[in-house]
């Protein structure tokens, strides 16, 4: 088994972690430091051992116990992936699709279930110049499609030359995701100039339940105006909802309003639970049972949904080949570019320690990433736990790799799947429901240090 270290230390008077599986800032020692340098998915255990036996004047023994303790912990609080197989470099891979950009870290809600936390301008941003030169790299590179996030990207003042600037490079689609509140009519027509897709968020059919979801009053009224302003204008306008315990009794509402609005486009996904939807993951994930009843509601109204749904189609015929690929798009077909500039498999996964575009060209990077191909190393045969006997593999792959990676390990059984929690029921719970007590789960104090 070979560890991977996913995450950046920042080095200072001491050496920093920040992981966003649990939001938490770790610090580690140096011996820890030069383990997690090496932890690079061609290194096994033994060798690390060797290296810090030699390095740091310890006898064998002692340096295979203190690595092997430092790297459970590391894998305990999902820093660190295990694979059996080094991973390869696809320096020939085709160019993604899809890019999604999150342009800006600032934002001017406080939406319950946001990866982003913190909704404030990041450090080192990257210019409007540097933004246009990466988009000219990907389109010459072959990039289809781009679709600008954040925070909300019109918190940025150069965000109608950024756009303007991709729709002149003849990117095939170029896309807005926005909250709508700063749509006004000046700004609707310039999308509709550059022949913009854009979608608005819409957590509730009130501005009661859509504030609350928003973290903002006024949110509901600003986005329903948006989303008018730019269909009188004519611009291809979307609408997206978040399905959460707070609104998923109010979605055939939602559907009605986005009928009434005259919106051709609308579509469901679930929280990913990271950043705030992390903090907020009790009161705000549906179970999987729960949304198995949303997603056999909204195919039978044929509107999409990003979940499990293949699960209601019959499983594939074929059998499981575990040397097959087990990734899913990230890495694959998209990527994501954070504020600061690093590109990382997808937008969930923004904590990833990706090559930054000031540093290389986008299709470099594409090429040589360590990140992104050892997303495109993943196999079947990596997948863990009750996905990896699932009829469905062949095409679900086990899952979100996001959703995974947000409760600690993205080769590990899908949390959010409904055929693996009526197998997990069925095995732990097979009378009260209530577990058999021989699983339990270790609490770590979030102000823990990783020391050994």
């Amino acid at each position: 088994m070979r560890p991977f270290f996913f995450l950046k230390v920042r080095k200072g008077i001491d050496y920093q972690v920040f992981n966003p599986v649990d939001n938490t800032e770790y610090v580690v020692n140096y011996i820890g430091y030069r383990i997690l340098e090496q932890c690079d998915g061609t290194r096994t255990p033994e060798e690390i051992s060797d290296s810090v036996s030699r390095d740091f004047g310890l006898a064998k023994p002692d340096a295979v116990d203190y690595v092997s303790v430092f790297l459970d912990e590391m894998h305990r609080l999902g820093m660190i992936a295990w694979r059996q197989e080094k991973f390869d470099y696809y320096r020939n891979w085709r160019a993604p699709s899809t890019v999604f950009w999150d342009i800006t870290g600032e934002c001017n809600l406080r939406c319950v279930h946001c990866y982003n936390f913190e909704g404030k301008q990041h450090e080192n941003e990257l210019s409007t110049e540097e933004v246009k030169r990466a988009l000219e790299e990907m389109s010459a590179f072959g990039v289809k499609s781009v679709s600008f996030s954040g925070g909300e990207p019109f918190m940025r003042k150069d965000m109608l030359e950024i756009v303007h600037h991709a729709s002149d490079l003849g990117i095939g689609s170029v896309g807005v995701s926005t909250n709508g509140i700063l749509v006004d009519r000046d700004i609707a027509r310039q999308l509709t100039a550059a022949n913009l897709n854009v979608q608005i968020s819409i957590d509730g059919d009130n501005a009661e339940i859509h504030d609350m979801a928003r973290g903002v009053k006024g949110a509901f009224d600003g986005a329903v105006r948006g989303i008018k302003l730019l269909l009188e204008e004519g611009v291809n306008a979307s609408v997206c909802t978040t399905a959460s315990k707070w609104n998923v009794e109010r979605i055939p509402n939602i559907i009605q309003l986005m009928q009434d609005l005259g919106v051709k486009n609308y579509r469901v996904q679930g929280v990913v639970p990271m950043g705030r939807g992390k903090m907020n993951a009790g009161d705000l994930r549906l179970t999987p049972g729960r949304m198995k009843e949303l997603v056999e509601y909204l195919e039978n109204k044929k509107i999409t949904v990003s979940s499990y749904n293949v699960t209601l189609k019959p499983p594939p015929a074929d059998p499981v080949n575990f040397c097959d690929s087990g990734v899913c798009s990230a890495a694959s077909s998209v990527c994501s570019i954070t504020p600061e500039g690093n590109v990382v498999p997808c937008t969930y996964f923004w904590g990833l320690n990706g090559e930054n575009l000031r540093d290389h060209t986008f299709q470099w990077i594409w090429e040589n990433s360590a990140v992104l191909n050892y997303f495109r190393s993943i196999r079947l045969n990596d997948i863990k736990g009750l996905c990896r006997d699932c009829k469905w593999l062949l095409v679900c792959h086990g899952g979100c790799k996001a959703e995974n990676y947000s409760n600690g390990d993205i080769f590990e059984s899908s949390r959010s799947c409904w055929v693996a929690e009526e197998t997990r029921q069925k095995l732990f719970n097979p009378v009260s429901g209530q577990g058999t007590g021989a699983i339990s789960k270790q609490i770590t104090s979030r102000e823990e240090l990783i020391t050994v």
